[in-house]
């Protein structure tokens, strides 16, 4: 065994430098490969963040809520302006309909008022306010009226009023 061993020792050291290097270059791998794993782990992570960042950064998205919330806006608008049309074109109607009635009124009360017999037109006219055909004026002032039939005013035919200003004057210092 001494020539056995004295073969083997000198090979000792390099065997065991061997072994050292072997084992030295086993852990090198070894972080070489866990470091490369950690790698391939972040940059799973960042193409999951990106896949979801994406869809929030996306021209095409960001185009398409544009034009959504265009078209909801433009609807809004639309709508309220519908609103505002309706409400003007009713109070048109509506005070169109009171002046229509007003004019309806002052007519028939002038036609009233046209008859000679003051007693006809007082009856006439609260035939007027008490059948409810007179209703934009205060029917109490007109019943008091009627209820003094002498003092009503006459209308003649209205045909002969003056058509010029010449005519009103003259007509004018007649009551003078």
């Amino acid at each position: 065994m001494d020539k056995d061993t004295a073969l083997i020792s000198p090979l000792v050291p390099k065997i065991s430098n061997t072994i050292d290097e072997i084992s030295l270059k086993d852990k090198e791998l070894n972080f070489k490969e866990r470091e490369l794993a950690l790698k391939e782990q972040e940059t799973k992570a960042k193409i999951e963040l990106e896949k979801r960042g994406v869809w929030f950064s996306s021209p095409l998205l960001i185009g398409l809520a544009s034009a959504l919330f265009g078209l909801i806006g433009t609807g809004v608008g639309a709508v309220l302006q519908g609103y505002s049309n309706f409400n003007l074109e009713r109070q048109k109607f509506e005070s169109t309909f009171q002046l229509e009635r007003q004019k309806l009124e002052f007519t028939l009360i002038q036609k009233a008022l046209e008859v000679r017999d003051r007693k006809e037109a007082a009856k006439q006219l609260l035939f007027l306010v008490d059948s409810g055909i007179i209703q934009s004026l205060d029917s109490e002032k007109i019943r008091k009226l009627a209820a003094k039939p002498d003092q009503l005013p006459k209308f003649s035919d209205f045909s002969r009023l003056p058509a010029t200003e010449e005519e009103a004057r003259s007509l004018l210092k007649q009551f003078k």
